[in-house]
């Protein structure tokens, strides 16, 4: 998207929360959202689970700011110690003021926030990153890496025409596939950080993202591609799926990212889109693996569904066999069972960096932070 880099707008200090989740626009106009419905007991068990956790996660900081040597990383570690519940902001901004640093000293000309590797991924968490800080000086960086990433999403600019099923896509940037251009998770991530830098929802970038969106989704109502089935979930890119069973079956992290994408890009809840993906969620719920991949990137799997399903604002629901679900209870207890004594949580699967305990750790307290929202 060829446009001009950004525009300077009045700076706003932005609320964490919005880095976690944003309620499906349908639930504003009915009152207050249900509240979360977690046990007493359980309520004790996820908070004394989290200190420990956190107190992990800190520890592994580096004095330069960042975990792991890694901006990726630190950007989930950033935004999980952020929306900490009942922390003082003073003393979580001592912690991560010299991540916050690290990220605006990637910033470059073009605006976005970057090494080399990876820079539409980078600049994605580091806007996140630094408007959950809200420091008055990051505002300009980020309504810069926001018009950054709406710029880069793929269309006539980059020479991809409106019936092409990359348009409005991204993908994580730098040298890329020829044959993977774009994909849900980038995108993704992309989109939160524009909603986080408050892009306004008239923007032209959203209805771009809604058509790649689209093309992602296993809906035939509303995919135009050939490919499509029925089931409304999700797939990596337009007739591209990692699920074993098919190249084009849905699974569960991609999904659950469909939900958030919605949410970012300003759908209602009740729009055709969000509740075909919906009952695929409630047709595949589970808490014990990543639907259609087993254990693979299981822990972004739940953070995902627990932003997506708190986002969406249902605290319990009933699955394709009428079976009623607690996902607060539900999921609270399986993460609680899959800590690590030193307090850390890791994926058996190393796929995707999962045998990072400092990244799969921030994937956890984060899907806390919304199961506590």
């Amino acid at each position: 998207m060829k446009r001009p880099l950004f525009v300077l707008v009045p700076a706003v200090a932005l609320c964490a929360g919005l880095l976690l989740i944003a309620p499906l626009q349908a639930d504003q106009t009915k009152g207050p959202a249900a509240a979360p419905s977690l046990s007493a007991a359980t309520r004790a068990q996820v908070m004394a689970s989290f200190k420990k956790g956190m107190d992990y996660l800190k520890k592994e900081q580096a004095p330069d700011g960042l975990w792991s040597k890694n901006y990726g990383v630190t950007g989930v570690a950033v935004m999980a110690i952020l929306n900490e519940p009942g922390v003082n902001r003073a003393d979580a901004m001592k912690i991560v003021t010299p991540s916050l640093d690290a990220f605006t000293k990637l910033a470059k000309p073009d605006g976005g926030m970057y090494e080399q590797a990876i820079p539409h991924y980078i600049t994605a968490v580091a806007v996140s990153a630094l408007a959950a800080g809200g420091r008055p000086q990051d505002q300009k960086l980020v309504k810069a890496g926001a018009a950054y990433l709406a710029q880069n999403l793929l269309d006539e600019g980059e020479g991809i025409a409106k019936t092409d099923f990359w348009y409005g896509g991204m993908g994580y940037g730098g040298a890329t596939r020829p044959d993977r251009k774009a994909d849900i998770i980038s995108l993704e991530y992309a989109l939160r950080a524009m909603h986080d830098a408050e892009l306004p929802a008239n923007d032209a970038a959203w209805q771009k993202a809604l058509t790649f969106l689209q093309r992602t989704q296993n809906n035939s109502e509303t995919n135009d591609q050939k490919w499509a089935s029925n089931d409304g979930g999700f797939v990596y890119y337009p007739g591209f799926s990692y699920n074993p069973d098919g190249p084009t079956r849905s699974y569960g992290s991609v999904s659950y990212a469909g939900v958030l994408s919605y949410t970012w890009a300003n759908l209602k809840k009740n729009d055709p889109r969000v509740q075909a993906v919906m009952k695929w969620v409630k047709d595949n719920y589970t808490v014990d693996e990543n639907p259609g991949l087993g254990q693979k990137t299981v822990y972004y799997y739940y953070m995902v569904m627990a932003k997506a399903l708190a986002a969406v604002g249902e605290p319990t629901f009933t699955d394709a066999k009428g079976r009623r679900h607690n996902w607060r209870e539900e999921l609270s207890q399986k993460l609680i069972s899959l800590q690590h004594p030193e307090g850390f949580w890791v994926n058996t699967v190393k796929d995707e960096m999962q045998d990072n305990p400092r990244l799969v750790t921030g994937f956890v307290l984060s899907a806390f932070e919304a199961i506590l929202k």
